[in-house]
């Protein structure tokens, strides 16, 4: 009975931690810190805060330049994503964790980032069950262990972080313009 009564306060405990995390990250987004983001996009470096100053985003400008590229090369010459993909890879251009391996998801999500227009967005997704039962999920018993991958959220729910801007904000929407039009 005694560890029955530790394992109910515990799973308590573990609710009001994620409750007040929760809170408190969605408070400092609230007040425009960049620290309750995940990790800078491509382009950018996270610098912690110090005592005198709080965390931001600093831009590594050969890193910002492809990023330039890759969007100039989308809106201006209409090159798909998976030519991006290829070219970025044919130039041996180091991604975020050093491979020269792209891929086109993450060609996709650079396109659609509103960071690189100096937007950052906190909020911007969540963690929905399983719409689908796929074949492998329906063998061991067809019951799901977790939510699938997040999904976006309506723009409205988002807290905008201003962030340093590696491309316009004409550029960015032209962009998604293509984007939506490609889809």
């Amino acid at each position: 009975m005694l560890l029955q009564f530790q394992g109910m306060t515990a799973e308590y405990e573990r609710a009001q931690i994620l409750e007040r995390s929760r809170r408190g990250k969605q408070h400092r987004a609230h007040q425009g810190s960049v620290s309750v983001l995940g990790a800078a996009p491509y382009g950018c470096r996270y610098i912690k805060k110090t005592d005198t100053t709080a965390a931001y985003y600093e831009i590594v400008e050969p890193e910002a330049e492809v990023v330039r590229q890759v969007f100039e090369a989308y809106i201006r010459e209409g090159v798909s994503i998976n030519t991006l993909a290829h070219r970025l890879n044919a130039r041996e251009i180091p991604t975020r964790t050093g491979t020269t391996r792209w891929e086109r998801s993450t060609v996709w999500g650079m396109l659609r980032n509103p960071a690189y227009s100096g937007h950052a967005c906190y909020g911007n997704t969540e963690g929905r069950p399983r719409q689908r039962i796929t074949r492998p999920l329906r063998q061991r018993g067809g019951v799901p262990t977790r939510d699938s991958a997040n999904h976006e959220r309506p723009r409205q729910d988002w807290i905008e972080i201003p962030a340093p801007p590696s491309v316009s904000e004409a550029t960015f929407a032209l962009a998604q313009e293509q984007l939506e039009q490609n889809r």
